[in-house]
């Protein structure tokens, strides 16, 4: 029988909450309570609130920065732990150093996973290492975005996993903490393996390239933003993209204009844009995000993606896939 009585005891009951409302914590804004919450504001919080569940047998979940999530109408009805374990350093540079720091080739940026992703871009283009300014204004934590392998312009190879060198993970079967390599992650489009381990990241190094023109990064880093508000939603409440990109093969064999792979575009040519279930919405700006227009509960979203990938599968033969990971009970 879980123990929960027991787990706050061990974390803390002042920092050990009941039925939270998730909405809180999600860039949805959806979603039923939490019956605990509880912040992990270092690793050792982080391991600690695990390591407690598992021996209390209370189902738990790690939660970032709640970009990329839909929370059931439910809630969850166990343990919520709340990525807050942040933290950035340079741990090592490469290349013949004099006092002004010329000659530096690259260099090694340690990581906590509970860091925003947005806050690692900053600091790395304040170094002026390039590699990661694409996560300027990215949504989320390290974690979540290794993940799923955050990205942003595919075609260039911007992609957070492309740039990591190692990881700690903590195995939530066996308690057992390793540290592993990039290799490890077996990275691709919006995976990596510990979607499937259940592994849990706790600290991140990467490697990063001395940037010739340091003030053309930031230049580049605020062009990538700007066409990124240009080109999503902005000022509403939504989790990001919520379907996967369609394969090259199926926009060969759906002869897309451009051979595009966006899901927007199909999901636009579905004339499916502007189409509301209660306080959700398929956006008119950019058909593969659903907005939370006010109101809106997980069911709502859970029918306009049901919807979706319905007609896209009627249409054009399509299996579209989630981008984004449900937290909860949807039966």
């Amino acid at each position: 029988m879980p123990n929960y009585e027991e787990l706050k005891n061990i974390l803390g009951p002042l920092r050990v909450f009941e039925n939270e409302p998730l909405a809180n914590h999600t860039y949805f804004k959806i979603g039923g309570p939490a019956r605990l919450f509880f912040e992990a504001k270092s690793l050792d919080d982080l391991k600690l609130a695990i390591t407690t569940a598992k021996e209390n047998k209370i189902p738990f979940v790690i939660l970032g920065g709640g970009a990329n999530v839909l929370v059931s109408d439910k809630g969850f009805n166990g343990l919520v732990i709340k990525n807050r374990a942040d933290g950035i350093k340079l741990v090592g540079l490469k290349g013949t150093i004099d006092k002004t720091g010329t000659g530096i080739k690259n260099a090694l940026v340690w990581a906590s996973s509970g860091t925003p992703m947005n806050q690692l871009a900053r600091f790395t283009i304040d170094q002026g290492l390039e590699g990661l300014e694409f996560l300027l204004s990215v949504p989320g934590t390290i974690g979540g975005g290794l993940k799923i392998n955050a990205h942003f312009e595919v075609e260039k190879g911007d992609f957070i996993g492309s740039r990591l060198v190692s990881a700690l993970l903590f195995n939530t079967k066996t308690n057992q903490i390793k540290n592993v390599d990039q290799t490890y992650f077996e990275f691709s489009y919006d995976y990596s393996k510990i979607q499937q381990t259940g592994e849990i990241v706790l600290e991140a190094v990467f490697r990063l390239d001395r940037a010739q023109d340091s003030q053309g990064l930031w230049q580049r880093a605020m062009d990538n933003v700007k066409r990124r508000n240009d080109q999503q939603p902005v000022g509403i409440a939504c989790s990001g993209c919520v379907f996967r990109n369609i394969s090259h093969e199926d926009a060969v064999h759906l002869a897309t204009p451009n051979l595009t792979t966006s899901t927007g575009y199909i999901i636009d040519s579905l004339g499916l844009k502007g189409t509301k279930i209660g306080g959700a919405e398929i956006s008119t700006h950019h058909a593969n995000f659903i907005l939370n227009t006010g109101g809106a509960m997980a069911q709502d979203v859970i029918e306009l993606i049901n919807l979706i990938k319905a007609k896209a599968k009627e249409t054009y033969g399509l299996d579209l896939k989630e981008e984004i990971f449900l937290i909860g009970d949807f039966l």
